[in-house]
């Protein structure tokens, strides 16, 4: 799921904020807002490192503007540096305490530093801005949470309201199909990981897939679930599930 909520999550906004004073403070803010276009468009293309010095510089030139600060943070957040994404989206927010994007972004963060109440608190509070234009995103990170608490119950609650916002939001319908399975609700888990299937494609994950074949073979349908298990090592060779789906496969035969 983590790289599903990333690509579903991240919104890069261009420009920067221009600052009064002098000219030079101007020209400086003029500057930083070109570095921050580029490395936009980098990170857009997953070139993360080339977006990362993009970004530096133009926190170097303008180092009170929150959108820097944003990218940054899900910069350090793709590369694994949870410390340092928290460290720049706090000061994003510090900056700007009315900018809900980053406030989501922050939610995600604190997913993966296993911070779970506070990511909940922080996904509420984003999911109370009724100006936010994409709340499914909002919700999905509720879900998120609720799911690596354990509180099941709570995660399938959320990813369905993201879901009654957008019917095709891969995250959500794969957080409401894994929810399922926990639960032990494996035909449920099975028809919404299916949906998922779809939803997932254009984005390359593979976890949907797994898992429905998890759950099919839980269910005793044997023959459904090496389906599954083979799509996910035919269609995802370098997937995070695909060595999981060879030994499940193997443990079948």
């Amino acid at each position: 799921m983590r790289a599903a909520l990333v690509v579903l999550l991240i919104l890069m906004t261009f420009g920067g904020t221009v600052l009064s004073g002098c000219a030079s403070t101007n020209k400086n803010a003029e500057t930083a807002a070109l570095h921050l276009k580029i490395g936009t468009a980098l990170f857009t293309n997953k070139r993360f490192p080339a977006a990362l010095n993009e970004f530096l510089t133009a926190e170097k030139l303008d180092p009170n503007n929150a959108v820097i600060q944003n990218n940054l943070a899900l910069t350090y957040f793709v590369r694994d540096r949870y410390d340092l994404a928290l460290k720049h989206i706090d000061r994003a927010v510090v900056l700007k305490p009315d900018y809900t994007e980053a406030r989501n972004n922050r939610a995600r963060i604190l997913i993966e530093r296993g911070q779970f109440s506070e990511s909940i608190a922080e996904s509420q509070r984003v999911l109370k801005d009724l100006t936010y234009p994409t709340p499914a995103r909002g919700w999905s990170n509720l879900a998120l949470a609720h799911f690596r608490k354990g509180d099941y119950a709570g995660a399938k609650t959320s990813a369905a309201e993201a879901l009654k916002i957008d019917r095709g939001n891969c995250f959500a319908q794969t957080i409401l199909g894994r929810a399922h399975l926990e639960l032990s609700e494996l035909k449920e888990s099975a028809e919404t990981l299916d949906r998922a299937i779809v939803a997932c494609k254009a984005e390359g994950e593979d976890e949907a897939a797994y898992f429905a074949g998890v759950a099919l073979y839980k269910q005793g349908r044997s023959a459904a679930a090496t389906a599954r298990l083979q799509e996910v090592v035919r269609d995802y060779p370098n997937g995070r599930y695909s060595q999981q789906a060879k030994s499940l496969l193997d443990l079948m035969r």
